[in-house]
């Protein structure tokens, strides 16, 4: 009891956070469902995962300001209101267009929510003991991914995909009513002017950028198009990182690279989450289109990778406190890489290896999870917080999506390099093969990224004595 009165606050965020995941797992996990409802093709239906997440990259650059304005607290609960009756209004859609405007409105309000969640955890937490805050907040969130694809696929099964967006309605009603009596009162505070140009420039340029790669596939709009969006995008981003430098009131600002840790942290992140975004994409259509798995089978084996991470999530801030970062962070993104080599491999539902496999990636996935987000703010202050957690959300945010591409893209150029074909009842199992070979490939790049980070980074946040090594590197 002692220990829960402790962390209420982290353990409240999470609970109120735990809609969000659960909404994202439960809607990969129905897209064959859906596709063949809407009538649409099902890759198409990757546009209605990464909208919510388009969404949110755009205006989360703007959410630590917002915070900072009228307060986190106010935001927060704001923000929670606006993303329940969002879910409302994605229920009500019998379209594929009305869906994806429904889901953008969605990322609207998690855009203020988990960022300004994140920012007041951080606020309120001494720096020793920022892990132990991070599994806290990490560990009830992640039974959204072991319930919500069975959850998902027993409710789809039963009532209908639009039902499994109304689950949010009585979570979100309990979350409000706990961040309202636990979140501290924080006074808003008296932030830099709004960059409204700043703010323009970012928000049309990531969402044009992970729009026009999600839409590649010819299954949204014409490959012309959608690469002119991406490039567009790339644009605009170039402009906003040339005109951000050196202003004080930059939203997303890229002086924050220069804290080291800072920066491998949002790098090796990115890079290492770019799997999580493929995975919630290639695991449902390979359970489901590739091994002919029934909906709420395919929901109870996608549920067994968040299973593994809540096995180890206890014990993870222990782990990184014995071997420190950046053992830690190399071998786990080692072991997801090799999980996901494994997935390429399966041909039956009852290849003995399977389970092990979705068990293990969780594992690997949970330690490594806890050690970027401690290490991403290990060394920034306290006046940079905000900033720093508006940056790393739109990261985390990039990552998921371009990871969702990344697997659409690979699934279809496999089917055409191997000259197969895909349809909304069956994947052939070789596309597979190929698809999770070229999403494995963010692993080493992880690796690659996570190995600059020095025995000593993190020190300050261990609870194990180490003893800084002196250097003059940078």
């Amino acid at each position: 009891m002692h220990k829960l009165r402790e962390n209420i606050l982290p353990l409240t965020i999470a609970f109120a956070l735990l809609m969000e995941l659960i909404d994202a797992t439960i809607l990969s996990t129905a897209l064959p469902v859906m596709a063949r409802d809407l009538d649409v093709a099902v890759l198409s239906l990757k546009m209605a995962m990464t909208t919510y997440l388009i969404a949110f990259a755009a205006f989360v650059p703007v959410s630590g300001w917002i915070a900072d304005r009228f307060g986190a607290r106010r935001v927060f609960l704001s923000a929670m209101s606006v993303f329940i009756g969002a879910s409302a209004l994605c229920a009500m859609q019998s379209d594929l267009g009305g869906l994806v405007a429904a889901r953008a409105l969605q990322g609207l309000g998690a855009a203020m929510m988990t960022p300004v969640g994140r920012l007041i955890v951080l606020r309120n937490t001494d720096r020793k003991e920022l892990v132990r805050a991070m599994v806290y907040l990490t560990a009830p969130a992640l039974l959204g991914p072991a319930l919500g694809p069975f959850i998902g696929a027993l409710v789809t099964q039963s009532l209908g995909w639009r039902w499994i967006f109304l689950i949010n309605i009585p979570l979100g009603s309990i979350a409000l009513i706990l961040a309202a009596r636990h979140l501290p009162r924080n006074l808003p505070a008296d932030p830099v002017p709004f960059d409204i140009t700043g703010f323009i420039l970012s928000a049309i340029g990531l969402a044009a950028i992970m729009a026009g790669l999600s839409s590649l596939g010819e299954h949204i709009m014409p490959m012309p198009a959608a690469l002119g969006l991406s490039v567009t995008g790339f644009g605009l981003m170039v402009l906003y990182t040339l005109r951000a430098r050196g202003r004080s009131d930059a939203l997303l600002d890229p002086r924050l690279f220069r804290h080291r840790t800072f920066s491998i942290g949002i790098w090796g992140g990115t890079a290492f989450r770019l799997s999580n975004g493929a995975i919630a994409l290639l695991l449902p259509l390979l359970f489901q289109l590739g091994l002919g798995m029934s909906i709420l089978a395919s929901g109870a084996l996608a549920g067994l990778t968040a299973i593994g991470a809540l096995s180890i999530r206890g014990f993870s801030g222990r782990v990184v406190d014995r071997f420190g970062f950046r053992p830690v962070l190399i071998f786990g993104t080692f072991i997801r890489a090799a999980s996901l080599l494994g997935f390429g491999t399966i041909s039956s539902p009852t290849d003995w290896y399977l389970v092990p496999l979705l068990l293990t990636g969780g594992v690997a996935q949970a330690l490594t999870f806890t050690a970027i987000n401690a290490i991403t703010f290990a060394d920034l202050p306290p006046e940079e917080m905000s900033k720093g957690a508006s940056l790393s959300a739109v990261a985390q945010q990039m990552s998921l999506t371009l990871g969702i591409a990344l697997a659409g893209g690979a699934l279809e150029l496999s089917a055409y390099s191997l000259d197969l074909t895909i349809s909304n009842s069956l994947i052939p199992l070789h596309a597979f093969t190929l698809a999770f070979a070229l999403v494995a490939v963010t692993g080493p790049i992880a690796m690659l990224v996570f190995s600059r980070l020095r025995p000593e980074d993190g020190a300050a946040l261990r609870h194990k004595d180490v003893k800084p090594r002196l250097s003059t590197q940078h």
